[in-house]
């Protein structure tokens, strides 16, 4: 192999350090800190869908702009899989508010990025998930309190809607 491939190979890491330095130097610092932490929780999980317990100061630093880097590093880290390089010419894309969702945002190609309706499409599926789970949330917490159980759950409920569910 040349080292124009090994550099090659290498580029998806670079990419994706470089990003997290210039997040580093652009953030404030609390805001940083909690998006690493972040990430650090959804690698450890393997990926997927996290939720997050976040407390009134750590909320206040979740901002639209902050969940909208979290999408494009986890875009970056995608990137780096074989096959997969394409997701670092990702976006991020405002899906808007629905029924049950709010703010939702979503990392897509960019000509999906270009296609109201498809967006449109992708907000109405998330609206919809959340929606059953916000209903079998209610229904799980009728159960336990229907058999006594819901105060020895008390730390282990589900937090109250709006909190973040991260894929």
């Amino acid at each position: 192999m040349s080292d124009g491939d090994d550099s090659a190979a290498d580029l998806p890491r670079l990419r994706l350090e470089l990003y997290i330095e210039a997040l580093a130097a652009r953030m404030p610092q609390a805001q940083f800190k909690l998006l690493m932490d972040v990430l650090r929780m959804w690698s450890e999980a393997g990926g997927g869908t996290v939720r997050l317990r976040m407390d009134d100061e750590e909320r206040e630093l979740f901002t639209s702009e902050v969940r909208a880097e979290l999408l494009a590093v986890m875009g970056l880290i995608g990137a780096m899989q074989p096959g997969r390089e394409d997701r670092s010419e990702h976006v991020v894309a405002d899906l808007g508010d629905g029924a049950h969702v709010s703010g939702a945002m979503s990392l897509v190609p960019p000509e999906v990025a270009a296609d109201p309706e498809r967006l449109r499409a992708m907000r109405d599926k998330l609206d919809v998930a959340q929606g059953q789970r916000a209903r079998d949330r209610r229904e799980v917490e009728a159960i336990a309190e229907a058999s006594g159980m819901a105060q020895a759950q008390g730390a282990a409920d589900p937090p109250e809607d709006g909190t973040p569910d991260w894929r």
